[in-house]
Protein backbone atom coordinates (compact mmCIF):
# COMPACT_ATOMS: atom_id res chain seq x y z
CA UNK A 1 0.00 0.00 0.00
CA UNK A 2 1.70 3.17 -1.18
CA UNK A 3 1.53 6.57 0.46
CA UNK A 4 -0.35 7.91 -2.59
CA UNK A 5 -3.31 5.58 -2.03
CA UNK A 6 -6.34 6.86 -0.10
CA UNK A 7 -6.12 5.81 3.53
CA UNK A 8 -8.68 3.08 4.21
CA UNK A 9 -10.97 3.65 7.18
CA UNK A 10 -10.40 7.41 7.02
CA UNK A 11 -14.05 7.98 6.06
CA UNK A 12 -15.08 6.72 9.51
CA UNK A 13 -13.05 9.36 11.38
CA UNK A 14 -13.11 12.27 8.93
CA UNK A 15 -16.13 14.13 10.31
CA UNK A 16 -18.81 11.65 9.29
CA UNK A 17 -19.42 10.95 12.98
CA UNK A 18 -18.76 13.68 15.55
CA UNK A 19 -17.93 10.95 18.05
CA UNK A 20 -18.41 7.19 17.90
CA UNK A 21 -17.59 3.78 19.30
CA UNK A 22 -17.20 0.89 16.88
CA UNK A 23 -16.99 -2.75 17.96
CA UNK A 24 -16.26 -6.02 16.17
CA UNK A 25 -17.31 -9.31 17.79
CA UNK A 26 -16.45 -12.67 16.29
CA UNK A 27 -19.09 -15.29 15.58
CA UNK A 28 -22.24 -13.40 16.60
CA UNK A 29 -25.21 -12.41 14.47
CA UNK A 30 -26.34 -8.78 14.46
CA UNK A 31 -29.35 -9.83 16.56
CA UNK A 32 -27.12 -11.49 19.15
CA UNK A 33 -24.90 -8.42 19.18
CA UNK A 34 -27.89 -6.20 19.96
CA UNK A 35 -28.90 -8.52 22.80
CA UNK A 36 -25.45 -8.31 24.33
CA UNK A 37 -25.57 -4.54 24.12
CA UNK A 38 -28.79 -4.75 26.14
CA UNK A 39 -30.99 -3.68 23.21
CA UNK A 40 -34.14 -5.32 21.86
CA UNK A 41 -33.43 -6.85 18.43
CA UNK A 42 -37.12 -6.63 17.50
CA UNK A 43 -36.89 -2.84 17.83
CA UNK A 44 -34.19 -2.57 15.15
CA UNK A 45 -35.19 -0.68 12.02
CA UNK A 46 -33.26 -0.89 8.73
CA UNK A 47 -32.12 2.73 8.46
CA UNK A 48 -29.75 4.44 5.97
CA UNK A 49 -27.04 6.63 7.45
CA UNK A 50 -28.31 9.77 5.75
CA UNK A 51 -31.58 9.96 7.66
CA UNK A 52 -30.91 7.90 10.80
CA UNK A 53 -31.30 10.91 13.11
CA UNK A 54 -34.63 11.90 11.57
CA UNK A 55 -35.96 8.34 11.82
CA UNK A 56 -34.71 7.41 15.30
CA UNK A 57 -34.54 10.88 16.92
CA UNK A 58 -31.87 10.26 19.60
CA UNK A 59 -31.74 12.44 22.72
CA UNK A 60 -29.17 13.16 25.43
CA UNK A 61 -29.80 9.77 27.05
CA UNK A 62 -29.69 7.65 23.90
CA UNK A 63 -27.24 7.01 21.08
CA UNK A 64 -27.94 5.36 17.74
CA UNK A 65 -26.48 1.86 17.43
CA UNK A 66 -26.15 0.45 13.89
CA UNK A 67 -25.18 -3.21 13.41
CA UNK A 68 -24.20 -5.51 10.59
CA UNK A 69 -21.93 -8.35 9.49
CA UNK A 70 -18.37 -8.15 8.21
CA UNK A 71 -17.18 -11.59 7.24
CA UNK A 72 -17.54 -13.72 10.37
CA UNK A 73 -17.70 -10.68 12.64
CA UNK A 74 -20.69 -8.66 13.82
CA UNK A 75 -19.98 -4.95 13.98
CA UNK A 76 -21.69 -2.16 15.88
CA UNK A 77 -21.33 1.56 15.20
CA UNK A 78 -22.52 3.70 18.08
CA UNK A 79 -23.11 7.28 16.98
CA UNK A 80 -22.08 9.73 19.74
CA UNK A 81 -22.21 6.92 22.31
CA UNK A 82 -19.73 5.16 24.59
CA UNK A 83 -21.44 1.96 25.73
CA UNK A 84 -19.32 -0.08 23.32
CA UNK A 85 -16.23 1.12 25.22
CA UNK A 86 -17.66 0.39 28.69
CA UNK A 87 -16.05 -2.55 30.53
CA UNK A 88 -19.39 -4.11 31.50
CA UNK A 89 -20.55 -4.04 27.88
CA UNK A 90 -17.26 -5.41 26.57
CA UNK A 91 -17.40 -8.26 29.07
CA UNK A 92 -20.88 -9.16 27.79
CA UNK A 93 -19.96 -8.78 24.11
CA UNK A 94 -16.82 -10.92 24.41
CA UNK A 95 -18.32 -13.76 26.48
CA UNK A 96 -17.25 -17.00 24.79
CA UNK A 97 -15.59 -15.10 21.95
CA UNK A 98 -13.53 -11.93 21.30
CA UNK A 99 -14.40 -8.26 20.87
CA UNK A 100 -12.47 -5.29 19.55
CA UNK A 101 -13.57 -1.77 20.51
CA UNK A 102 -12.43 1.62 19.23
CA UNK A 103 -13.70 4.80 20.87
CA UNK A 104 -13.12 8.13 19.12
CA UNK A 105 -14.49 11.12 21.01
CA UNK A 106 -15.36 14.54 19.69
CA UNK A 107 -12.44 15.91 21.75
CA UNK A 108 -9.91 13.76 19.80
CA UNK A 109 -9.47 11.35 22.74
CA UNK A 110 -9.25 7.80 21.34
CA UNK A 111 -9.03 4.38 22.99
CA UNK A 112 -8.51 0.87 21.60
CA UNK A 113 -9.59 -2.15 23.67
CA UNK A 114 -9.46 -5.88 23.05
CA UNK A 115 -11.39 -8.35 25.22
CA UNK A 116 -11.55 -12.15 25.06
CA UNK A 117 -14.07 -14.32 26.94
CA UNK A 118 -15.09 -11.54 29.28
CA UNK A 119 -11.58 -10.39 30.15
CA UNK A 120 -9.53 -7.41 28.94
CA UNK A 121 -6.36 -8.25 27.00
CA UNK A 122 -5.08 -4.97 25.53
CA UNK A 123 -5.88 -1.30 25.97
CA UNK A 124 -4.15 1.82 24.67
CA UNK A 125 -4.49 5.26 23.17
CA UNK A 126 -3.33 5.03 19.55
CA UNK A 127 0.23 6.26 19.19
CA UNK A 128 0.74 6.79 22.94
CA UNK A 129 3.23 4.20 24.21
CA UNK A 130 2.85 5.25 27.85
CA UNK A 131 -0.85 4.31 27.73
CA UNK A 132 -0.28 0.68 26.71
CA UNK A 133 -1.76 -1.89 29.08
CA UNK A 134 -1.86 -5.62 28.37
CA UNK A 135 -2.38 -8.98 30.03
CA UNK A 136 0.55 -10.44 28.06
CA UNK A 137 1.68 -9.96 24.46
CA UNK A 138 0.18 -6.96 22.68
CA UNK A 139 -0.06 -7.83 18.97
CA UNK A 140 -2.56 -5.08 18.14
CA UNK A 141 -0.22 -2.38 19.46
CA UNK A 142 2.72 -3.95 17.64
CA UNK A 143 0.80 -4.17 14.34
CA UNK A 144 -0.45 -0.58 14.62
CA UNK A 145 3.07 0.69 15.23
CA UNK A 146 4.30 -1.30 12.24
CA UNK A 147 1.70 0.44 10.06
CA UNK A 148 2.66 3.84 11.48
CA UNK A 149 6.30 3.26 10.52
CA UNK A 150 5.38 1.95 7.06
CA UNK A 151 3.17 4.97 6.29
CA UNK A 152 4.75 8.13 7.73
CA UNK A 153 2.14 10.74 8.56
CA UNK A 154 -0.77 8.30 8.82
CA UNK A 155 -3.22 9.08 11.62
CA UNK A 156 -2.57 6.81 14.59
CA UNK A 157 -6.23 5.75 14.66
CA UNK A 158 -5.99 4.61 11.02
CA UNK A 159 -2.91 2.53 11.81
CA UNK A 160 -4.97 0.85 14.52
CA UNK A 161 -7.80 0.16 12.08
CA UNK A 162 -5.34 -1.47 9.67
CA UNK A 163 -4.20 -3.72 12.52
CA UNK A 164 -7.83 -4.61 13.21
CA UNK A 165 -8.41 -5.31 9.52
CA UNK A 166 -5.54 -7.79 9.54
CA UNK A 167 -7.04 -9.57 12.53
CA UNK A 168 -10.62 -9.84 11.30
CA UNK A 169 -9.73 -10.33 7.63
CA UNK A 170 -12.20 -7.73 6.37
CA UNK A 171 -12.62 -3.99 5.89
CA UNK A 172 -15.71 -1.91 6.63
CA UNK A 173 -16.37 0.50 3.75
CA UNK A 174 -18.46 3.65 3.57
CA UNK A 175 -20.98 2.13 1.15
CA UNK A 176 -21.97 -0.43 3.78
CA UNK A 177 -22.49 2.27 6.40
CA UNK A 178 -24.51 4.29 3.88
CA UNK A 179 -26.95 1.44 3.50
CA UNK A 180 -29.99 0.51 5.59
CA UNK A 181 -28.31 -1.13 8.58
CA UNK A 182 -30.46 -2.42 11.48
CA UNK A 183 -30.49 0.48 13.95
CA UNK A 184 -31.81 1.07 17.46
CA UNK A 185 -31.69 3.70 20.18
CA UNK A 186 -29.23 2.57 22.86
CA UNK A 187 -29.56 3.87 26.41
CA UNK A 188 -26.40 5.53 27.69
CA UNK A 189 -25.58 4.36 31.21
CA UNK A 190 -24.33 7.16 33.45
CA UNK A 191 -22.21 6.63 35.38
CA UNK A 192 -20.81 3.53 33.72
CA UNK A 193 -21.25 0.24 35.51
CA UNK A 194 -18.16 -0.98 37.41
CA UNK A 195 -15.74 -3.13 35.48
CA UNK A 196 -16.23 -6.86 36.13
CA UNK A 197 -12.49 -7.41 35.62
CA UNK A 198 -9.33 -6.14 37.24
CA UNK A 199 -7.47 -3.37 35.39
CA UNK A 200 -4.68 -4.39 33.06
CA UNK A 201 -1.06 -3.81 34.10
CA UNK A 202 0.83 -1.01 32.40
CA UNK A 203 3.39 -2.32 29.94
CA UNK A 204 5.61 0.73 29.46
CA UNK A 205 5.12 2.95 32.51
CA UNK A 206 6.47 6.47 32.02
CA UNK A 207 9.51 7.56 33.98
CA UNK A 208 8.80 9.14 37.34
CA UNK A 209 8.35 12.90 36.82
CA UNK A 210 10.76 15.32 38.41
CA UNK A 211 9.55 17.26 41.45
CA UNK A 212 7.30 20.08 40.36
CA UNK A 213 6.54 18.61 36.93
CA UNK A 214 3.27 17.11 35.81
CA UNK A 215 3.21 13.37 35.19
CA UNK A 216 3.78 12.04 31.68
CA UNK A 217 0.82 10.70 29.75
CA UNK A 218 -2.57 10.14 31.27
CA UNK A 219 -3.92 6.96 32.82
CA UNK A 220 -6.67 5.04 31.04
CA UNK A 221 -9.40 4.81 33.61
CA UNK A 222 -13.13 4.46 33.18
CA UNK A 223 -14.46 6.49 30.29
CA UNK A 224 -17.00 9.03 31.50
CA UNK A 225 -19.59 10.95 29.57
CA UNK A 226 -19.57 14.73 29.96
CA UNK A 227 -22.74 15.20 31.97
CA UNK A 228 -23.71 17.19 35.01
CA UNK A 229 -26.83 15.17 35.67
CA UNK A 230 -26.42 11.70 37.17
CA UNK A 231 -28.67 9.01 35.74
CA UNK A 232 -29.85 5.80 37.30
CA UNK A 233 -27.72 3.01 35.81
CA UNK A 234 -29.54 0.53 33.60
CA UNK A 235 -28.64 -2.94 34.80
CA UNK A 236 -27.70 -4.71 31.60
CA UNK A 237 -26.09 -7.95 32.71
CA UNK A 238 -29.06 -9.62 34.49
CA UNK A 239 -31.34 -8.83 31.54
CA UNK A 240 -29.26 -10.09 28.62
CA UNK A 241 -29.25 -13.76 27.73
CA UNK A 242 -25.75 -14.56 26.56
CA UNK A 243 -25.25 -17.53 24.33
CA UNK A 244 -21.71 -18.80 23.68
CA UNK A 245 -20.67 -18.91 20.03
CA UNK A 246 -19.36 -22.43 20.34
CA UNK A 247 -15.85 -21.42 19.35
CA UNK A 248 -14.57 -20.69 22.82
CA UNK A 249 -15.06 -22.14 26.23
Amino acid sequence: MSNAEPAPWKWLFNGRYIGLTVTFTRGLTPEELLERYGADPSAARPTPFINMHDVLQPDMDHAILRVGMLGGWAFGIEDSGVQGAAPATLAALSYGTETISVFAGADAFQVFEYWANGQPQQQFEPGNASSLRAAGPHPFWDAAERHRVARPGIWSILAVMLAIEEHIGARLVEDVDDGPLPSVLLRQIRPMLPSPAAPLPQVNPPAAPAVGRAGLGRPLGTLRLPTDTPHEPLRITPEIKIRPTGNHG
